[in-house]
């Protein structure tokens, strides 16, 4: 939303992350119901953030050393259903974009 990339805003914040977030915005349309702050699903149409940004996401965090082996740090998502999305379909939505995500972080690790 402040239009910064992964890697800088983490490296700034690194020494005071308790637990990484992901989410996603809409910040395009301000008369969308998803507009703002309020983590719509990965890939809402017209969203700011999907497997790609998420896999740079992941990728900052490695890189930063917060997350990783032996690292015992929390990363979790927050998404929200908007108007009739059903909530299971939304989690299980993000659940695969999660692991799409880190199938892209490891294909470069590899």
């Amino acid at each position: 939303m402040q239009r910064e990339t992964s890697f800088d805003a983490l490296k700034v914040t690194r020494d005071y992350i308790n637990y990484a977030h992901i989410g996603n915005c809409k910040i395009k349309d301000p008369t969308d119901p998803a507009y703002g702050d309020q983590h719509p699903r990965f890939g809402y149409l017209g969203s700011e953030n999907d497997v790609e940004e998420l896999a740079e996401y992941l990728r900052a965090l490695l890189e930063i050393g917060n997350i990783g082996k032996g690292s015992k740090n929390v990363v979790a998502f927050e998404v929200k259903s908007v108007a009739n999305e059903s909530s299971d379909v939304v989690i299980a939505q993000s659940k695969r974009t999660l692991m799409d995500a880190w199938s892209l972080v490891h294909s470069k690790l590899t």
